[in-house]
């Protein structure tokens, strides 16, 4: 079973915004000079503009304490990533409200924050391996050596629910998905600007942090032929080294958006809640684009270099 830390807290919020104004399309990232196109493989059914996005995490010397508000002193050298665009690609809707991550490391954990827009926050499962897209949610997908299978995926709500599985190859490739398999050690912090699932009132968002013990990166026992993965032995990366990583943002239109709800009348039995709108998709914003409605695609996720 995971140890999962959970922290939750909230600040009032004195004003009631609007949806913020959506952000400018991204520019195309550059490239490293290597890997500048993912090798052959299935054709997205969107062209790809540019290359994946690449991102430097650098090291930090002092652990981070995780509350989730992300004012560790800590965060202040690692730099924001850009705004997250949709998951096909900047030329479609830009998302309503902005995502954006930032990364750092240590000899034990990968360090990951997230803030998070959102004027009507909300959660409704609280059982760990619960199928957390179901609700708002953060995701990071996680592929070591960069061979595009072998890959972790952890996901979060608002209420720190974990959802955490292994995969030994894509869905497209039969997988198989492991549910069975823990991030073991993984801490979650979760800080809410406004009030959880309370439709009455404007809220700003919420944030998230993560440690990601290097340990916990150790693949479920398989069968067939492994690959490369259980070789690796959780080893912590070098300076220099390159992982694919890519994040997503699970969003879902409810009955309350874009607006409030009224303020239940005394004595009245129960406040309103939120409830998603019938036969409307999510949405998924990503870091860098996958340019297909399909985040099991490791050849897009984006390169991240560890640095010290």
């Amino acid at each position: 079973m995971s140890l999962t830390l959970m922290l939750v807290s909230t600040a009032l919020v004195q004003s009631a915004p609007g949806a913020p104004a959506a952000p400018a399309p991204a520019a195309p990232p550059q490239s490293r000079g290597q890997d500048a196109f993912p090798p052959a493989g299935d054709a997205t059914p969107k062209k790809p503009a540019f290359p994946q996005k690449t991102y430097d995490c650098g090291f930090t010397k002092t652990p981070i304490k995780l509350d989730g508000k992300l004012d560790d002193g800590a965060w202040k050298s690692a730099r924001w990533s850009d705004e997250f665009v949709d998951i096909q690609g900047p030329e479609l809707p830009a998302p309503r409200y902005r995502t954006r991550m930032k990364m750092l490391w240590d000899d034990t954990y990968l360090y990951i924050a997230a803030e998070m827009e959102e004027p009507h926050v909300w959660a409704s499962l609280k059982n760990h391996d619960d199928i957390v897209f179901r609700d708002n949610d953060f995701e990071v997908f996680i592929d070591p050596d960069g061979d595009t299978r072998e890959y972790y995926e952890l996901e979060v709500n608002a209420f720190g629910t974990i959802f955490d599985l292994y995969l030994h190859r894509r869905y497209k490739e039969e997988g198989p998905a492991e549910h069975g398999w823990n991030c073991e050690g993984l801490k979650t912090a979760i800080h809410i600007d406004g009030t959880l699932n309370d439709p009455t009132d404007t809220d700003k968002g919420w944030s998230l942090e993560w440690a990601i013990p290097w340990s916990s990166l150790t693949p479920p026992k398989w069968e067939r032929p492994s690959f490369t993965e259980a070789a690796r032995a959780a080893a912590v990366p070098k300076p220099g080294d390159e992982w694919r990583i890519n994040f997503s943002r699970v969003q879902w239109l409810h009955n309350w958006e874009g607006t409030t709800a009224p303020k239940p009348a005394a004595g009245a039995a129960a406040k309103p809640a939120y409830e998603k709108t019938p036969g409307k998709p999510e949405d998924n914003w990503v870091w860098t684009p996958q340019w297909q409605i399909d985040m099991h695609d490791p050849r897009w996720w984006g390169r991240v270099r560890f640095t010290k």
